[in-house]
């Protein structure tokens, strides 16, 4: 191995000054992460390094399959992939030589003839980071191009696909740009640089190398030469609150270092005034430790209360200014949320703000029995029978009211409409939100945002989820799965939703109309009467109609469950035991009917409860004094306890001060971000703080709302759009093609690419997994600033 210049780290990845190589760390191809992925200056600009069947693959293109990575003593890696259809097996070599990588490609066996001139190793190049950077081919000027203007020719099997931007021996990218340069040379045969956005816009551009036809051995050989610079160490990033911070809760800011970073320096909180800037704290720093790939340091500057505009400064750096004071999560926090994004996201609706038409109407043909024995490709199933009196493609009556697109798809998950609609509804008992800033005209099925109807907006909202979550019960007496495209050229429509469909119901097999999923399920269905019977308490007194028939409708379906045999098939945006989807329930139906039936069965179930406090503590913990127990309540507060001390020793070893251990994050691997997770423990560590004040401090949810708003790793984005002085304004809405945002909108945030890399790519909207709005995560979002404001107000009083 080159000992001067790479090394193998304890994860098998390859790392030289200023430049780390990943190989098959990753299994995530379609969301662009794993093969060959080369990071620069602590950014990733090529990934998905790997053999495919296509010039420009898409999220839906055929994938290998990989097997374990093999590691010599010198650095060498070897992996054996395969395809079953086309049957190609290969091994895909990576070797340090000097200050560069050779990649090599061998066949078991060559190419079938039939696949000859199509087969290639794609690598792929981040579009946020090279569009209109420049490269030279075999010394020949070009530029990436911003936008696709890519010619389409035809390809050996006769379909269509992007000219080449250009084609030689040798590809250097953006020259003199060390973050950027790397020179890639083909050893065998041609070099292909195209831009990837031919079919869809989420591609990347793609550096192609034939396989040729009758090779095995050495099918392809690559020089790759990063940009190696000795000494390089990732400036520091100042991670703080872009929202800035109550003068009552705690105050750190997290300075993120290089790994190499031992002594950290100086940091200082700086106030704003009109006569220039003061000082109000220095203090050199001490090293936290490590977390992931970095080092950290912190600087608690807790002590300064006073109200006004401050700046952190470290080392040269200087952070966005932020306000310390008493009145900070009161305005232009959570008002663009509820305000805008929900509003935006409404199906069945035309939506309108002022000049804008953010969509038409949309969907009014929802939606056709779903077929049998039928899995979709975003995982739903429905089973052997539909269990409604529909036949497949038949047209189910009063699907055409209410719900909002989840996320940056269209689709109207059951699981995600309750969740949603019951957190709402929590918002408003528990905080009195009370705004009103939204027309909605159910009659006329319209919306006019920044238009005051004397309604609050979060009662319409919730009513809004309540009309989606009691359709399939005025259909078929039980909840669905959920309503989404039939097709994928639909699913991945991007543009107004009113044109998806023509809002005309036309039944049958060839329709355009969207499915409904229809498959009972027990743990679904406790989730549904959970929100309907918690909608109910906060619709009294504003439509008392639907008030009643959403509480009925709950108290009807709790009636069946405990008669019938639990279904739970697995489906799409279901999780959980049935059992404690059963305990959440029986809570909501507790407060808002104070039947003793439902606090029996909270009861019954105290051993449940206790032994997955994790799961159920919060929920139980607002209706202890309801249940007024002595013996059950101490059995609860025992558990939480000991759960307790599971949270802050997590805690500690996280230097944003949120309970996620580098070690968690590692083990379970998600794709996507965590931001949303930890919004969802922050409610349940709101309700256990409230009921176990001595065993759960609020700095849970404060910290977790920091984090949100910037103060987690990789960059210090707020991750509320256009909320705070840096945000993702570029993120995965419904306008994304646009590379733009939609006000409000909630990211889950940085993602770990295996195995120790956190990354928020910036400015690219096309990685769901890390910038994709849902909303669930933006109920969770309004529920923590009204908390946190809550708890520090009353700190104070």
């Amino acid at each position: 191995m080159s000992q001067n210049y790479w090394k193998t780290t304890e994860f098998e990845a390859l790392e030289a000054p200023a430049v780390t190589v990943l190989f098959y760390h990753n299994r995530y191809e379609e969301g662009k992460q794993g093969g060959l992925e080369i990071m620069q200056e602590a950014v990733r600009i090529a990934a998905n390094g790997n053999l495919r069947l296509e010039a420009a693959a898409e999220q839906w293109s055929k994938l290998p399959e990989h097997g374990p990575r093999q590691v010599q003593p010198d650095g060498s890696m070897s992996v054996e992939c395969s395809y079953a259809n086309p049957p190609i097996r290969y091994t895909a070599r990576l070797s340090p030589v000097g200050k560069e990588l050779r990649l090599s490609i061998d066949l078991a066996e060559p190419l079938p003839d039939e696949w000859t001139g199509r087969v290639s190793f794609n690598l792929e190049l981040q579009i946020g980071a090279f569009m209109e950077k420049s490269f030279l081919m075999d010394s020949r000027a070009g530029s990436f191009p911003r936008s696709y203007v890519s010619p389409k020719v035809k390809n050996a099997a006769g379909a269509f696909e992007p000219a080449p931007l250009a084609v030689g021996k040798k590809l250097v990218t953006a020259p003199g740009e060390p973050a950027l340069q790397i020179e890639i040379e083909a050893l065998k045969g041609e070099l292909v640089l195209l831009d990837g956005r031919g079919a869809a816009e989420n591609g990347w551009y793609v550096l192609r190398g034939m396989i040729p036809a009758g090779a095995a051995a050495n099918a392809l050989e690559w020089r790759i030469a990063p940009t190696l610079q000795p000494g390089w160490v990732r400036p520091p990033a100042i991670l703080f609150s872009q929202v800035g911070y109550h003068s009552a809760q705690k105050k750190v800011t997290v300075i993120e270092l290089d790994a190499q970073v031992q002594q950290p320096g100086e940091a200082r909180l700086v106030r704003l005034k009109e006569g220039g800037a003061e000082v109000v704290k220095a203090q050199k720093l001490s090293l936290w430790g490590s977390y992931l790939c970095y080092n950290y340091a912190q600087f608690d500057f807790g002590e300064v209360t006073q109200p006004g505009l401050y700046r952190l400064e470290y080392e040269g750096a200087r952070s966005e200014a932020f306000p310390i004071g008493p009145d900070v999560f009161k305005e232009g926090v959570w008002q663009p949320t509820l305000e805008d994004y929900f509003p935006v996201q409404m199906c069945h609706m035309e939506v309108r703000h002022g000049y804008r038409v953010w969509h038409g109407l949309c969907h009014m043909d929802d939606a056709l029995q779903a077929p049998t024995n039928h899995e979709h490709f975003d995982g739903y199933h429905q089973y052997a029978t539909t269990d409604t009196d529909f036949a497949p493609y038949e047209h189910i009556p009063h699907l055409d009211r209410g719900g909002w697109h989840d996320a940056g798809d269209y689709d109207l998950a059951a699981g995600s409409q309750a969740q949603t609609t019951r957190v709402l509804a929590l918002a408003r008992e528990d905080f009195g939100l009370n705004s009103d800033q939204t027309t909605v005209k159910p009659d006329e099925l319209k919306v006019e945002m920044h238009v005051p109807d004397g309604i609050p907006d979060v009662i319409q909202q919730v009513a809004h989820g309540v009309e989606n979550m009691l359709s399939g019960y005025r259909a078929s007496g039980h909840t669905f799965i959920g309503i989404i495209e039939n097709n994928l050229a639909q699913y991945v429509h991007l543009g107004d939703p009113a044109t998806m469909t023509d809002n005309v119901v036309t039944p049958g097999p060839d329709s355009q109309d969207r499915w409904a999923f229809t498959q009972r399920h027990t743990t679904l269905e406790y989730a549904v009467m959970g929100a309907l019977a918690s909608a109910a308490r906060v619709l009294k007194g504003w439509n008392d109609a639907l008030a009643a028939e959403a509480l009925e409708t709950a108290q009807r379906s709790w009636e069946y469950e405990q008669t019938h045999e639990p279904q739970f098939e697995r489906n799409c945006y279901i999780g959980g035991d049935p059992n404690h989807a059963k305990v959440r329930a029986a809570v909501e139906l507790l407060l808002a009917t104070g039947d003793e039936k439902y606090r029996q069965s909270l009861l019954d179930s105290a051993d449940l409860i206790a032994e997955h406090i994790f799961m159920l503590g919060a929920s139980v913990a607002r209706v202890l004094p309801q249940i007024n127990d002595a013996a059950f309540t101490a059995r609860i507060r025992e558990a939480a306890a000991n759960y307790s001390k599971f949270v802050v020793e997590d805690a500690r070893k996280n230097p944003f001060g949120v309970p996620y251990t580098d070690e968690m994050w590692r083990k379970h691997a998600p794709v996507w971000g965590i931001g949303w997770s930890l919004q969802g423990r922050a409610v349940d560590f709101y309700y256990l703080h409230r009921a176990f004040p001595d065993l759960f401090s609020r700095d849970l949810v404060t910290d977790t709302l920091d984090y949100v708003f910037g103060c987690h790793p990789a960059s210090n984005h707020s991750l509320v759009s256009g909320v705070g002085g840096r945000s993702m304004t570029v993120a995965y809405g419904i306008n994304r093609a646009d590379w733009t945002f939609i006000p409000g909108g909630v990211v889950s945030g940085p993602a770990l690419i295996l195995p120790n890399y956190p990354e928020l790519m910036d400015p690219f909207p096309f990685l769901w997994q890390q910038k994709e709005y849902v909303m669930s995560g933006a109920a969770t979002y309004i529920f923590l600033v009204l908390a946190a404001d809550q708890l520090c107000q009353n700190s104070v009083q």
